[in-house]
C-alpha cells in the first residue's frame, strides 16, 4: 500500500503561504512525496505571475516511527532537515529565512523522504513560507 499525503493549504495569500502536511506510512519502501508544490499556490494578485519558489520561515514537525529527510527538490535534492525517529520540534526563521540553495532542475518544491519506515507510522509538517514568483 503506498503512503497517504493529505494536504491543506490553511493561507495562500500574495506573500505568504501555511500549508500543513499529514502522511501515513503504508508500507516499508522508501518513498519521496511533495511537502510544499509551489505550483499548487497561488499567482501575485497584481502582476499574475506564479508563484516558483519559496523561503521557509516556520516548521513545525511531528513524526512518530519513521526518520524523515527534507530537502530542497532539484536535480540533487539539497537537505534542510534530517529528522530522526520518534521527533516533534519547531522552528522559527522568519528574523531572516531559509533561501533554496538548490542548484541545477531546482523546482521550488519542498520533499521528504522516509527513512527506515514501517506500515503504520506517521509524519506530519506545518510549513510557514514566504512566496517568491517568477
Amino acid at each position: 500500500m503506498a503512503d497517504t499525503v493529505t494536504t491543506q493549504i490553511i493561507q495562500d495569500g500574495a506573500r505568504q503561504a501555511i500549508i500543513k502536511v499529514n502522511t501515513a506510512v503504508g508500507n516499508t519502501d522508501v518513498v519521496t512525496s511533495t511537502m510544499v508544490d509551489v505550483s499548487a499556490l497561488s499567482a501575485d494578485p497584481i502582476s499574475r505571475r506564479a508563484c516558483t519558489g519559496v523561503t521557509l520561515l516556520g516548521l513545525t514537525y511531528l513524526g512518530v516511527g519513521v526518520g524523515v529527510k527534507l530537502e530542497w527538490d532539484a536535480s540533487t535534492n539539497v537537505l534542510l532537515f534530517d529528522f530522526p525517529v520518534n521527533w516533534t520540534e519547531q522552528y522559527d526563521f522568519s528574523d531572516y529565512g531559509i533561501p533554496n540553495n538548490s542548484g541545477s532542475g531546482k523546482t521550488g518544491d519542498i520533499v521528504a523522504t522516509t527513512v527506515s519506515p514501517s506500515a503504520g507510522d506517521t509524519y506530519s509538517f506545518i510549513f510557514t513560507v514566504q512566496k517568491l514568483y517568477g
